[in-house]
């Protein structure tokens, strides 16, 4: 689906994807997201945006019948400030919309430079979660209505 304000494609990843995916998360968080998810029984689905053939960025998204996440969203460096990152927001907008949801959340560190992003995006702070990656590493959980 091509985003309409930004003019990016965004679609879902493939197959032959997953390996990079893995470890563009592994380089950025230093764990994956995506392969910690298909420990649990969770849906999930990986939507990519790509430039000049390669992959630009990508969200990890997932749901179970009451609630839907964006796990991890990571744009390139390169591209950083291009849209991409609204394109794969508004992807997952989508999605959550097709299945029924009306509310998408993300986690964020509290001193995350991505809070920022997430805001910029209408996301709004819902809660503070105390100690969510370790010892005094807390977490905000945002929310966007879709």
């Amino acid at each position: 689906m091509v985003d309409v304000l930004t003019g990016y494609l965004v679609r879902e990843m493939k197959d032959e994807e997953v390996e990079e995916i893995i470890i563009a998360e592994y380089e950025h968080f230093g764990y994956s997201v995506f392969a910690d998810l298909s420990k649990t029984d969770y849906s999930k689905k990986v939507i990519v945006c790509e430039e000049d053939g390669e992959i630009a960025g990508f969200a990890v998204l997932y749901w179970d019948e009451n609630s839907f996440h964006i796990g991890s969203l990571i744009v390139d460096n390169r591209y950083r400030g291009s849209g991409i990152g609204k394109a794969l927001v508004d992807g997952a907008r989508k999605e959550a919309f097709k299945r029924g949801f009306r509310k998408i959340y993300a986690d964020v560190s509290v001193s995350s430079s991505a809070l920022d992003f997430y805001m910029s995006n209408g996301f709004e702070i819902e809660e503070t979660i105390k100690h969510y990656y370790g010892i005094s590493k807390h977490a905000f959980r945002l929310s966007l209505t879709v």
